[in-house]
């Protein structure tokens, strides 16, 4: 017979139970926030609190489906063809494609060089992600190892170099570089993120997330900091200065802690958001060679600064809104990638003016111009986040719209070509900033390239 449990002994479970998960929740939240007092039980409480999320991952490994595919908008492009024909202004286009995103048949990312003129793959790079993910010594609370997987690790802005060779970070990760053959050969630990530029001196130049010492005030506000990262290009680190360090040291504090709320509760703690260190090349009136623009998306701010003086020349807060990829422009001009998004209290999203803008400010006149905005409306280009644009000599922009998994070429009244990694009707490969590459830019490693005996 079966015996009936007490409606007391019930009860009792359920309450203790309930306290349990309230006591469970004050550890997760204290662990979350750093607080020391909880010692060697931090770091177990907050794995026990990621389990679902491990539990996930798990699933969508063994469905076969990677965070990389998204949603297709333009089911009938397929790499640089419409309906199976090569775009006729795709046909004459010198320029190659450095092609980073997820390649379904690889099941990981991957980099390709793309010929535009006629879509030949003239280079792959397939990097082993797991190997590359035994190679990181960081343990921080920016990385997610969980990412370090092929399924969902992105190759970040790779760049190409002469021998052949790439440089890369993941959405959060140690910086790598590997060879012709995707090999590794070196890694700089830290959490590098988002863009990766190479400076006059052939050093490089990245943003990464850094924790503050114990007396910082980004510490006891509780968000994150942020650092510019230079980089030998044999992978020693060269030079790191925190980006409050900067506005604070250079009398914009006010910028930085007098817009926002700081704490616990705030949902996104991320108060900087460096999302590109751009390295002047050449001298003129406004900027000297070596300078850096900086982007700081969650300040709807770009600057100038001179690292030799710790000095801020120049800064700009909009019309650009969480804007990504500042640019120099010819002598006297900068060019801005406006997402013009507007972030929630509930941090969700939206474009204020349904569409993402290209700004180029002229600092001779002054003056602020939006000279895509009618194609780019035509066009909807629609990046929330991320997103890169770069003016071409001619005039024309190349952008990649990230949210969508597409990249363009427009001149200021029309479309040039597109392009997109498709999977199926339904699907694309999702881009991670992949970059436009000139004739020129590429001439001297493409025998390497050719000569490459991989295995």
């Amino acid at each position: 017979m079966d015996k009936k449990i007490p409606v007391w002994i019930l009860a009792l479970v359920v309450f203790i139970g309930l306290n349990l998960a309230v006591v469970f929740g004050w550890f997760v939240r204290h662990a979350s926030e750093g607080r020391e007092k909880l010692g060697v039980l931090g770091p177990v409480v907050m794995e026990i609190a990621n389990f679902p999320t491990l539990v996930q991952y798990a699933f969508i490994d063994i469905a076969g489906r990677s965070p990389m595919l998204i949603d297709n908008r333009f089911p009938g492009i397929d790499g640089f063809k419409i309906n199976g024909v090569l775009q006729d202004n795709a046909a004459k286009d010198d320029g190659y494609l450095l092609l980073s995103a997820y390649d379904d048949t690889r099941k990981q990312s991957t980099v390709k060089l793309i010929r535009i003129r006629d879509g030949q793959i003239l280079h792959e790079w397939v990097p082993n992600i797991r190997q590359l993910a035994g190679r990181q010594k960081t343990e921080s609370v920016f990385l997610n190892m969980n990412e370090m997987t092929a399924r969902r690790y992105r190759i970040m802005h790779p760049l190409l170099i002469d021998d052949g060779g790439l440089i890369f970070h993941g959405e959060r990760s140690p910086l790598f570089k590997v060879n012709v053959c995707s090999n590794f050969e070196w890694v700089v630990d830290g959490v590098f993120h988002h863009s990766l530029q190479q400076g006059p001196d052939g050093s490089y130049w990245v943003p990464a997330y850094v924790e503050p010492a114990p007396g910082d005030v980004a510490k006891s506000l509780q968000f994150d900091d942020e650092a510019i990262v230079q980089v030998s290009a044999d992978g020693k680190l060269l030079f790191r200065k925190a980006v409050s360090s900067i506005l604070v040291e250079n009398g914009y504090r006010g910028l930085l802690y007098g817009i926002r709320l700081f704490g616990p509760r705030v949902m996104d703690l991320n108060a900087i958001n460096l999302n590109d260190i751009q390295p002047a090349h050449y001298s003129t009136r406004y900027w000297e060679k070596g300078d850096l623009l900086l982007s700081i998306r969650n300040l709807s701010t770009v600057l100038v600064y001179r690292p030799s003086t710790n000095k801020i020349i120049w800064l700009k807060t909009g019309p650009w809104l969480n804007q990504h990829d500042p640019d120099f422009v010819g002598q006297s001009k900068i060019s801005v990638l406006g997402n013009d998004m507007v972030r929630k209290v509930d941090d969700s999203q939206i474009l204020l003016d349904g569409q993402n803008n290209i700004y180029v400010f002229d600092f001779a006149e002054e003056s602020i111009a939006s000279p895509y905005s009618s194609v780019l409306r035509e066009l909807k280009l629609r990046s929330v986040v991320e997103g890169q644009q770069d003016i071409l000599e001619n005039g024309d922009a190349f952008v990649e719209e990230y949210g969508s998994g597409r990249l363009l070429r427009m001149s200021p009244t029309e479309l040039v070509w597109q392009f997109v990694v498709k999977v199926d009707e339904r699907t694309v490969g999702m881009v991670s900033w992949s970059r436009y590459l000139t004739a020129e830019q590429v001439n001297n490693v493409l025998p390497r390239l050719a000569n490459a005996n991989c295995p």
